[in-house]
């Protein structure tokens, strides 16, 4: 896609741990926004804060990903570092790609917290926000409201903390992860919880 087009690249944050289905559709639907040219995935970097369960290294989980890309989508290691806030990060990629429009996606539990989040007034101006209506959680813009659409969809009922327990208790993922990867997290998290 041209850097001066007028379709936006939505920015897809995550841990990734691991990336399954349920991420790949929110992509793909995503794509077929007219709004939308591509999707980029931002897998942030370790995080040692987190515990109760074992967080693949970055390096590994941007390679999971590297394999599971389709048509419009891309990785980027952009959000590795573990640390800084959304507006430098997307500060950051426009100095990177002058004139791409950004879009960020989140879950609607996010949104009422927006003002909360550092620099929220450059947000207001730079970026729009993606939001995916989550169970349990209305979308109710805060006041004042940054720029952003809302995509209704329906993913999978999957979650990587899923993945991780069922592989386990050796039980099957089979059609919870990609086919193409489905092997190596196998592996990846059994060795993990050796």
């Amino acid at each position: 896609m041209s850097h001066t087009s007028c379709k936006l690249t939505a920015l897809f944050g995550g841990n990734f741990d691991p990336i399954h289905n349920g991420h790949l559709y929110v992509a793909r639907q995503l794509l077929q926004d007219p709004l939308i040219g591509e999707l980029a995935f931002l897998p942030v970097g370790n995080h040692h804060f987190k515990s109760g369960h074992t967080v693949l290294d970055y390096q590994v989980r941007h390679r999971l990903i590297a394999k599971v890309l389709e048509p419009g989508m891309l990785l980027w290691d952009e959000d590795n570092q573990a640390q800084g806030y959304t507006s430098q990060l997307i500060q950051r990629l426009q100095l990177k790609y002058p004139g791409m429009r950004f879009g960020f996606v989140i879950g609607s539990d996010n949104l009422p917290q927006l003002p909360s989040w550092y620099d929220y007034q450059w947000l207001q101006a730079h970026v729009y926000f993606i939001v995916i209506p989550r169970p349990g959680y209305a979308v109710i813009p805060p006041d004042p409201a940054p720029q952003y659409i809302v995509k209704h969809l329906t993913p999978p009922d999957i979650s990587s903390s899923q993945i991780r327990s069922l592989i386990a208790k050796q039980q099957s993922i089979q059609g919870l992860v990609p086919q193409v990867v489905i092997d190596e997290i196998t592996q990846l998290y059994t060795t993990a919880n050796t």
